[in-house]
């Protein structure tokens, strides 16, 4: 997802200014990088750890594993209730005797998320503390909520100083009222790190007014983009493409979405709304179009690969991003990439730097629906905009992201020195 392309990104751009090693949960063939050191808990070696160092049951007995409904849970794919039985009988079945096995079973599991996430972080951050053992470097930089345990008990160990940088908040996902178990995870760590880095002025204004962290300690940097050319194609269907890519929950606004959608299909029947992505909102949003006797005008591709995102995009008229609290909005870059104009949320980072969009608030769905009609119907307006966009894309480099934060990691390198 958008946090796994931001952090390939940042590292990419930041691997000739600083030694890094990178600790991941699953790391593939392809992951190489100079100058920076990739370990894929999925593929862990007798060489980079001791496995009797560790010491604790791998099946966390005290960690209760609940099942929770998928309609609540934004961390759910629909059939993982199936297979579920099956996984719990391997989870607590793991032993220390075969604990580098069971590691990687773990994290080769195809779903990133899933019932056992909670799982996966305490584990992530018990082996991530193990391999940081030895204190070899100056920064630790941990990426959203699923690392800061491991984060914390790095910085606890070694003494050295912490960034944590935030892509998204469970204030985002789950509700800005939301105090759960992720939001006091994350509410600790905030207040434990040393510096935060922010996707957004719209993220640093969420942890000051959700988190009472300080803002004195938050610094912005916008993500970025690789520069790329796509050529535009031209599809074999005689309606026009409207584009959603993303989870299908809550926080991305599907309702919206549907109300919108509805509304510009009443003025320009000649459209179908691509909705590209899976969530525990997905039922909801294929019945109710039904419901609504507008099924015929939405195309539901599932999750797709990157290579299919960039088919769909370059084929894409209208891009639309309707949510309801998106600290940044990759996606709105990568639309501009294929110059595609954008109708998307004022609740996004996006906005603050993609000035060449249309941007209304989430709830505002009639004028949503009055821009994408517009950037539908007329195609001088579509293309102009769709312009002047992807030429925005030159001052939203991961270059220039990787730069702000390689002066962050100075700032705070001096200052932990000076101590």
């Amino acid at each position: 997802g958008g946090l796994g392309i931001a952090t390939y990104g940042i590292v990419k751009s930041l691997q000739d200014k600083a030694k890094i090693r990178l600790i991941i949960p699953s790391a593939g063939e392809a992951s190489e990088l100079d100058r920076v050191t990739i370990i894929g808990l999925n593929a862990l070696t007798s060489k980079e750890i001791d496995i009797e160092k560790l010491n604790f049951s791998l099946s966390f007995p005290h960690t209760e594993i609940v099942e929770v409904p998928i309609q609540f849970s934004p961390y759910h794919y629909q059939n993982e209730i199936l297979e579920r039985n099956q996984q719990i009988s391997q989870l607590t079945s793991s032993s220390i005797e075969n604990g580098l096995e069971s590691i990687h079973s773990i994290f080769t599991d195809k779903n990133a998320y899933g019932f056992n996430l909670l799982h996966k972080v305490n584990l992530f951050a018990r082996v991530g503390e193990e391999l940081s053992a030895d204190g070899d470097f100056d920064v630790i930089h941990a990426h959203d909520w699923v690392t800061f345990p491991a984060a914390i008990k790095i910085k606890k160990r070694t003494g050295e100083p912490l960034i944590l940088h935030v892509h998204a908040l469970e204030t985002d996902r789950s509700g800005e009222s939301t105090r759960n178990e992720i939001y006091w995870l994350e509410k600790d760590s905030l207040e434990q790190a040393d510096r935060i880095i922010a996707v957004s002025e719209y993220t640093k204004d969420q942890i000051g007014n959700h988190y009472q962290i300080d803002r004195a300690k938050i610094t912005v940097v916008h993500n970025g983009i690789d520069p790329a050319n796509f050529e535009r194609v031209s599809h074999k269907l005689r309606d026009k493409l409207v584009v959603f890519l993303g989870r299908i929950t809550h926080q991305k606004g599907p309702n919206f979405l549907l109300e919108t959608a509805e509304k510009v299909a009443r003025v320009y029947p000649k459209v179908k709304f691509v909705v590209a992505g899976v969530g525990d909102q997905f039922s909801h949003l294929l019945e109710t179009s039904a419901y609504k006797k507008i099924g015929n005008k939405f195309l539901f591709t599932g999750f797709l690969s990157k290579a299919k995102v960039n088919e769909l995009l370059s084929m894409a008229d209208v891009y639309f991003m309707p949510s309801v609290s998106e600290p940044f909005g990759l996606t709105a870059l990568e639309a501009a990439q294929h110059k595609v104009p954008s109708v998307i949320s004022s609740q996004s980072g996006a906005a603050e730097v993609m000035k060449e969009s249309l941007q209304a608030d989430f709830w505002d769905t009639d004028k949503q629906a009055n821009y994408i009609h517009a950037l539908l119907r007329y195609k001088v307006l579509n293309q102009e905009l769709s312009e002047a966009a992807n030429k925005q894309l030159d001052n939203l480099s991961w270059a220039n992201a990787a730069q702000k934060i390689m002066e962050v990691y100075q700032q705070i390198h001096f200052a932990h020195r000076q101590n």
